[in-house]
C-alpha cells in the first residue's frame, strides 16, 4: 500500500537522523507522561478532598504565574548553559516537585508546591525548540519538530491513560475507594515514576552536554539576515503578543475541562480515554504540519489552524452536549500540534539566534501570565455563571491572536516561504 510504504519511508528517513536527535525522541515520548496525567487527573483529585472550580482556578494560576516568572529568565540561561541543561534541570525538578504536589492537601501547601511545579514546567517546554534548532540540520527541522511535538502529545497521551485507568488498577489492588483520594494520588505517583524514565536519554546525549551543535548550521535564516533592530522588536513583539492573546482564550478552558466533562456525566476513565485520544490524534495529523505549512504557506497554515476550534467551541456557548464537548478538544489538539511546529520555524526563520532565545522565552512568559489571569478570573466566574463565559472568552481571545498575527505578518516573506526551502537574499523584508 503507498500510504504503508510512505510511512516505512518517513521511519527511516528519521533513522538516519544524528543520534543525539534520537535520544531527544526517547526523551519526549517520556516527558510529559506526568503533564498529561496531572492534566486529567489533578483537578479531580482536588474535587475529591473537597475543592471547587474556584480554587482549582488559583491552583491554575499560581502555577502557570511562576511558570511565566521563569520564562522571563530562561532565555539568558538558554544562551549561557544551553537548551540540554535546562531540558535536564527542569525534568529532574518537574518529577520533585511535582511528587510534593501529588502528596499534598493542605491549601498554603498546595499552592506552594504548585509554584515549584510551574517553575519547573517552563524548563520542560521552552526549550524544545531551541533543542531542535541548535542540533537538527536545517533542511530537517520542520521534521524534526514536528515528530518531537507528536511525540510529547504521545507522551501525553500515556499520561491520561495512567491517570485514567490506573486509579481502578490501585483501587482492585489494594481495596481502595475509586473515585478516591487516595486511588487518584497513587495514579499521579505513578505517571511521575514513568516520567522518571525521560532522564536517561538526556544522560546519554553527548554533543548536548558539551554545548557543542550538531549541526553547523545554527545561524539565522535568509529573512532574518539584514534585520534592523527596530524590525527584530517588531517582529519578537507580534509573537509575544500573539501568544499572549491565544493564553487568555486557553486559560479560560483548559484547567478546568476535565472538571466541564466529568459534570456532563463522564467519569475519570472515561475522560482519560478521551485525553488519550484526543493526543494520539492530535500527534499523528502533527507530522502532517510542515507538509501543510509547505503547501499553504506558515502563515496561512497557521491562521487556519488556530482558527479551527474557534468553530467547534462557539456551539459550546449555548448548548451542553457530549458529542460536541469531546469533538471540540480534539480539534484543540489537532491545532495545537500542527500550529506550534510551524510558529517555532517561522521565529527560527525570522529572527537571529540572539532573539530567538528571547522570543522564545518571552512568548512563554506572556502564554503563561494571560493563561494564570484567565484561569483565576473564569474558576470564579464558572461557579457563578457556568462554562458558557469561558467558552465565549476562548472563542474571541483565539480570533483576536490569529486577526492580529496574521495582520502583522502578512507581507513578510518568511510568512509564505517553503517550510525549511530558506529566502533569497532578494527576499529580504525592508
Amino acid at each position: 500500500m503507498p500510504i504503508v510504504r510512505s510511512l516505512v519511508q518517513y521511519a527511516r528517513g528519521l533513522l538516519h537522523l544524528p543520534r543525539d536527535i534520537q535520544l531527544f525522541f526517547f526523551y519526549a515520548l517520556f516527558s510529559n507522561v506526568a503533564i498529561g496525567a496531572f492534566a486529567l487527573l489533578y483537578n479531580l483529585y482536588l474535587l475529591q478532598i473537597g475543592f471547587r472550580e474556584d480554587f482549582i482556578g488559583l491552583v491554575n494560576a499560581v502555577s502557570t504565574a511562576s511558570l511565566a516568572l521563569s520564562a522571563l529568565s530562561l532565555g539568558k540561561l538558554l544562551q549561557q548553559r544551553g537548551a540540554w541543561w535546562c531540558l535536564t534541570f527542569g525534568t529532574a525538578s518537574y518529577i520533585v516537585a511535582s511528587t510534593l504536589l501529588a502528596l499534598m492537601t493542605n491549601p498554603g501547601a498546595i499552592l506552594a508546591c504548585a509554584l515549584l511545579q510551574g517553575l519547573a514546567t517552563t524548563f520542560l517546554f521552552v526549550p524544545l525548540m531551541p533543542f531542535v534548532i541548535d542540533h537538527a540540520p536545517r533542511e530537517q527541522r520542520p521534521t524534526v519538530a514536528a515528530v518531537a511535538l507528536s511525540l510529547t502529545s504521545i507522551s501525553a497521551t500515556i499520561g491520561n491513560l495512567l491517570a485514567g485507568w490506573s486509579p481502578t488498577w490501585f483501587g482492585l489492588a489494594f481495596g481502595l475507594p475509586v473515585p478516591g483520594v487516595l486511588s487518584f494520588r497513587l495514579g499521579l505517583v505513578s505517571s511521575i515514576l514513568v516520567c522518571g524514565v525521560a532522564l536517561v536519554p538526556l544522560a546519554l546525549m553527548r554533543a548536548p552536554r558539551r554545548r557543542v551543535s550538531s549541526t553547523s548550521d545554527t545561524a539565522a535564516g535568509p529573512a532574518a539576515e539584514g534585520l534592523s533592530s527596530k524590525q527584530i522588536r517588531v517582529y519578537l513583539f507580534t509573537f509575544v503578543v500573539a501568544g499572549g492573546l491565544l493564553s487568555l482564550g486557553n486559560g479560560a478552558v483548559v484547567p478546568f475541562y476535565n472538571v466541564y466533562l466529568n459534570g456532563l456525566g463522564l467519569s475519570a476513565e472515561t475522560i482519560g480515554i478521551v485525553f488519550a485520544a484526543a493526543s494520539l490524534i492530535g500527534a499523528v495529523f502533527g507530522l502532517l504540519g510542515p507538509a501543510i505549512a509547505q503547501r499553504l504557506g506558515p502563515l496561512a497554515a497557521v491562521t487556519v489552524l488556530r482558527l479551527l476550534p474557534v468553530f467547534f467551541y462557539t456551539p459550546l456557548t449555548v448548548v451542553q452536549s457530549i458529542p460536541f464537548a469531546i469533538s471540540a478538544h480534539i480539534v484543540r489538539m489537532i491545532s495545537i500540534s500542527m500550529a506550534w511546529p510551524i510558529d517555532s520555524m517561522l521565529i527560527a526563520e525570522t529572527l537571529p539566534p540572539a532573539a530567538r532565545a528571547h522570543a522564545f522565552s518571552l512568548r512563554s512568559a506572556a502564554w503563561n501570565i494571560g493563561f494564570a489571569g484567565a484561569s483565576f478570573v473564569a474558576g470564579r466566574i464558572i461557579v457563578q455563571a457556568g462554562y458558557a463565559p469561558a467558552f465565549v472568552a476562548y472563542c474571541a481571545f483565539c480570533t483576536l491572536a490569529v486577526a492580529y498575527f496574521s495582520l502583522r505578518f502578512r507581507h513578510h516573506p518568511a510568512a509564505h516561504a517553503q517550510v525549511g526551502s530558506g529566502l533569497s537574499m532578494s527576499q529580504r523584508p525592508r
